[in-house]
């Protein structure tokens, strides 16, 4: 009776460590496809920032009565788009949601935008026409086609 109840516990013992250890791969996938998902989001702002930065800066080197139309992609966690407030109004910001906080993406351009907030047009993930074009007086209209 004795042995019989000694391999009894021995296989449980494997079973337990061999789920221990199924429960720890789990664990690492998990944690590595949710980062990677947050980098992807976050690698696609930064190239939406710099197509935007980019066609902004083609209209400010041509000149009046230039005007432009780019395709950008939004990633899913968007939380805002806006252009700089201040007088200068040369930065295009776009804010993520990325947990456990807010992550800025950022560039500066050659001109001036003039602007409103993105964010009433640009609401969730997807690819947008962006129209960019002189106002005549040095700055970039930057409008949701």
């Amino acid at each position: 009776m004795r042995k019989k109840g000694q391999s009894s516990v021995e296989y449980i013992v494997m079973l337990a460590i061999s789920l221990g250890v199924f429960t720890a791969i789990l664990y690492v996938i998990n944690t590595m496809v949710s980062s990677s998902s947050s980098q992807i989001g976050t690698n696609a702002a930064f190239r939406a920032v710099e197509e935007i930065k980019e066609g902004v800066d083609f209209i400010y080197v041509h000149g009046d009565p230039s005007k432009t139309q780019i395709n950008v992609y939004i990633p899913p966690n968007i939380q805002s788009i806006t252009t700089d407030s201040t007088s200068t109004n040369r930065e295009v910001n776009i804010r993520l949601d990325v947990y456990p906080a807010y992550t800025d993406i950022y560039a500066l351009t050659r001109a001036n935008i003039s602007a409103p907030d993105l964010s009433n047009d640009i609401t969730r993930e997807g690819y947008y026409l962006l129209e960019i074009e002189s106002d005549g007086v040095s700055r970039a209209r930057i409008t949701v086609k």
